[in-house]
């Protein structure tokens, strides 16, 4: 657990340099910086890499010269799937580290709400640079904004990001497969199965030449994740696990048992608050991807790119609050940096749970 909330961390203080750079860059048409902007007729003008220039004029700033073909539906359907990952199962421990009182929950939604709304501000920004620079990446939109001297600096940040990423996940499967092995009465560490998973499946899906193959699954994930959060829903309101001596609960390590105590909303100004926001700084991550979305979008003016990117993210805030809503509801202080674990391995709604989130964890 330590582990995992010190990568979660590192990945919230890595990532944001790109975001302030976005936003400081983003500001650009009216704070102009020496050497590469200059006013011309009420508008800026930004120099290319060539010395030549480009301007924001009216048209550029609204946008629509894409010539994207994805709808508006199918960009939506996509940028959820790409912010509700895996990593929304930590967010109950996130706010079992400064409570373990119902009312804490009050606080962390807001927080939540706050931090995802300053996100899709940040993802819109991206979108609104590529509309008014060319830019057709999220290197590119740097280079043309902030210099090319210093385009290495969000390449680094993702690469970064990516690998701690990939780390956390390992983890999570290997915590998600050794509960998996117990439901069927083996015992398999967490590093055997971590080991195992990555040499029979996770080697061979990254030794595909094309993953056009998996794009069937993209819907498969987010029905996976949809069913986690029903069936926290439904174990919450059941009461299988509202006292620690009974029901299922019964089954689960001292440690894992629901713990209600009184540190409530107050306790959100503790520095343990600084845990949860280090999470949700990285489960709005998907800024790398936000050229490649603005340039798909079909007649990608900017009043449309910002309507999907608001739909997507307020979505994906309200799942993100449910999860953490259910989660710590139900287990309060006791709220495992992987949820999951803290549903028995002899409960086949949950255990069917872990299954979905496996899948699609690998495979999406």
């Amino acid at each position: 657990m330590k582990l995992l909330s010190s990568i979660l961390l590192l990945l919230s203080v890595t990532t944001p340099i790109a975001d302030a750079h976005r936003a400081s860059s983003s500001s650009v048409a009216s704070i102009p910086r020496r050497g590469d902007v200059r006013k011309r007729r009420g508008g800026v003008a930004f120099l290319k890499s060539n010395g030549a220039s480009w301007t924001n004029d009216a048209k550029e700033v609204r946008g629509g010269e894409g010539g994207g073909t994805a709808t508006m539906s199918s960009e939506m359907f996509n940028l959820v799937k790409g912010l509700v990952g895996v990593g929304v199962v930590s967010l109950p421990a996130g706010i079992a580290a400064f409570g373990d009182a119902p009312s804490a929950i009050i606080p962390a939604a807001i927080l939540i709400a706050s931090i995802g709304a300053i996100a899709a501000y940040n993802f819109s920004l991206i979108g609104r640079l590529c509309a008014i620079s060319g830019a057709t990446s999220y290197q590119n939109v740097w280079e043309k904004s902030v210099g090319e001297s210093t385009a290495w600096i969000p390449g680094a940040s993702t690469v970064m990001m990516t690998f701690l990423a990939v780390l956390a996940y390992s983890m999570v499967l290997g915590d998600t497969f050794s509960a998996l092995f117990k439901t069927i009465g083996m015992s398999v560490s967490r590093e055997v199965a971590m080991i195992g998973l990555t040499l029979t499946v996770i080697l061979p899906l990254c030794l595909l030449k094309n993953l056009s193959s998996l794009a069937p699954f993209s819907l498969a994930g987010i029905a996976a994740m949809l069913y986690m959060a029903v069936a926290m829903a439904i174990r919450f309101f059941d009461g299988s696990y509202a006292s620690a001596d009974s029901g299922l609960a019964m089954d689960l390590a001292e440690s894992l048992r629901p713990t209600i105590g009184t540190k409530g909303a107050s306790a959100v100004f503790s520095s343990n608050a600084f845990i949860l926001i280090c999470m949700l700084g990285t489960a709005f991550m998907a800024h790398f991807n936000a050229p490649a979305f603005y340039l798909e979008l079909e007649n990608n003016t900017l009043a449309r790119w910002n309507t999907v990117v608001a739909t997507s993210f307020t979505i994906s805030i309200l799942f993100f609050i449910g999860i953490a809503v259910m989660g710590f509801a139900t287990f309060g202080g006791a709220s495992n940096g992987f949820i999951l674990n803290n549903y028995s391995t002899k409960d086949t709604l949950m255990g069917i749970s872990r299954a979905a989130v496996a899948f699609a964890l690998i495979f999406t």
